[in-house]
């Protein structure tokens, strides 16, 4: 297996349980664009990098029973808990496969071709991405969410956070990936040959709420990672953490997600 990933965010049961709480967060806007984008009953859906299987199973009551689901991840812990999700949920239209993305070889297979916040913790985004496109039926959507990390804000100031979207930004950079990859992926789409291209952006932000502590669990869980590089020590970000504790836990504050760029196009016939 083809093993370049390096994510600097701590995987297994920690790395599941930050993105539940993202999941939950953006289960709305997810909802709104596979809807927007016709995913219904009996499809075929491919979820690739499909971590903790939030939208695998999102998907799957989609999708229904005449449909199916794929769901592929590298992290053979988090693919385990994923399971567990499903058995528990008693979801049976979801096949789980531990396997790097950029090493699928699906052909014409599926109705839909996802990824979210994948990209941009890969140091060859675009292999994964061909492999995206190569295993879409003809006629079928390739769908991608992906960040501009840059793009977070937080009113009023806080010197914390944003040092976190620099520290966060720099760790991603140093280990080749590019967290900055958002505004890139119209491109990418107009590239690959997709037809009917089309795209948004979000910034969902929050007063309360899972949402609103993304910055502060992130921190945490890539802390080992700004160590690691000597991007900061340890001192710093326990200082930091703090901060950003204090600042989350006022309702009067406010504390966005990054920009969320959401691409989408159709396979040529």
């Amino acid at each position: 297996m083809k093993n370049n990933h390096n994510y600097i965010i701590t995987g297994g049961k920690e790395g599941k349980q930050r993105l539940d709480m993202l999941s939950e967060a953006l289960y709305q806007y997810t909802r709104s664009l596979l809807l927007a984008q016709g995913i219904s009953v009996g499809q075929s859906f491919l979820d690739l990098g499909c971590g903790g299987g939030n939208v695998s199973l999102l998907a799957a009551e989609m999708v229904s029973e005449t449909g199916n689901v794929t769901a592929v991840d590298f992290d053979e812990k988090i693919v385990a808990l994923a399971r567990q999700d499903a058995a528990a949920a008693n979801v049976k239209n979801i096949s789980f496969e531990v396997k790097s993305a950029y090493d699928i070889t699906y052909n014409n297979q599926f109705d839909t071709a996802y990824a979210r916040f994948l990209l941009s913790h890969l140091k060859d985004p675009l292999q994964a991405f061909q492999n995206m496109v190569a295993g879409a039926k003809p006629g079928g959507k390739v769908i991608v969410e992906d960040v501009h990390f840059s793009g977070h804000f937080c009113y009023p100031e806080c010197t914390a956070f944003d040092k976190y979207v620099h520290y966060y930004t720099k760790a991603a950079h140093q280990n080749g990936h590019n967290a900055e990859i958002g505004p890139t992926l119209f491109g990418m789409f107009q590239h690959a040959g997709l037809e009917k291209i089309g795209f948004d952006v979000i910034v969902p932000s929050f007063n309360s709420g899972p949402g609103k502590w993304m910055a502060c669990i992130t921190l945490d869980r890539i802390k080992d990672s700004l160590v690691r590089e000597a991007i900061t020590n340890e001192h710093t970000i326990t200082k930091m953490l703090s901060e950003l504790e204090e600042f989350t836990k006022n309702e009067q504050t406010i504390m966005s997600l990054p920009h969320i760029f959401r691409v989408w196009g159709t396979k040529s016939t």
